[in-house]
């Protein structure tokens, strides 16, 4: 969906910001295996243009990320709950002020705006008791404090209302209901309830 992307990075007020890690993960490294070079060539081709900037992080604020996020929860050894992608785009936010984050990985989406919901969650899906590192959590949530996460789901549903689906003329409607089932389908953390709402909008 990066034709969608572009159209409402076009009219945003700011900049689409991305970490040299996540460059790597979704463009580097994808380009060399066939099945995701395509799609690897389409983001090159965006950031080449300039749709993307580069951001910088501290790697203290990285590492203090990784492990308060990696060492929150834990039973007998600590659950790893935050990968790298993740927390640089974190730490990027962070250190440079920035309030709202574009990630589509439920999990750490779950430990910004609910940790102790995915705890629970956690403990219902392992049928286990997990504890909570106060120190780990707290530090965790002092640094995630005010972050808004949205996903590409809702960038999907900005684009429709921006009129981007409209070029499929009678078939505008089901073009933008597939498209959000396509962002299901490729990692974005949404439910079937969730996409019929926001098709019906």
């Amino acid at each position: 969906m990066i034709g969608a992307l572009m159209l409402v990075e076009q009219r945003m007020k700011g900049d689409l910001l991305v970490t040299a890690g996540v460059i790597g993960e979704s463009i580097t490294n994808p380009m060399k295996v066939p099945e995701y070079s395509f799609s690897a060539v389409r983001l090159k081709r965006a950031l080449d243009s300039g749709a993307f900037g580069i951001v910088e992080f501290s790697d203290n604020t990285f590492d203090r990320i990784l492990n308060s996020a990696n060492n929150m929860f834990y039973t007998s050894r600590p659950f790893h709950l935050v990968n790298h992608g993740e927390a640089e785009m974190l730490a990027a936010a962070i250190d440079n002020s920035l309030t709202t984050l574009l990630m589509d990985e439920r999990t750490t989406r779950a430990l910004i705006e609910a940790p102790m919901e995915l705890k629970n969650h956690l403990e219902e899906e392992f049928r286990i008791r997990i504890n909570v590192n106060r120190d780990m959590y707290a530090e965790f949530k002092g640094m995630t404090d005010g972050l808004q996460v949205i996903r590409s789901a809702e960038i999907v549903a900005l684009a429709n209302e921006k009129g981007y689906f409209k070029k499929y003329k009678d078939l505008s409607d089901k073009a933008y209901e597939a498209a959000l089932y396509a962002v299901k389908f490729n990692g974005c953390a949404i439910g079937f309830d969730e996409i019929k709402e926001l098709a019906m909008l």
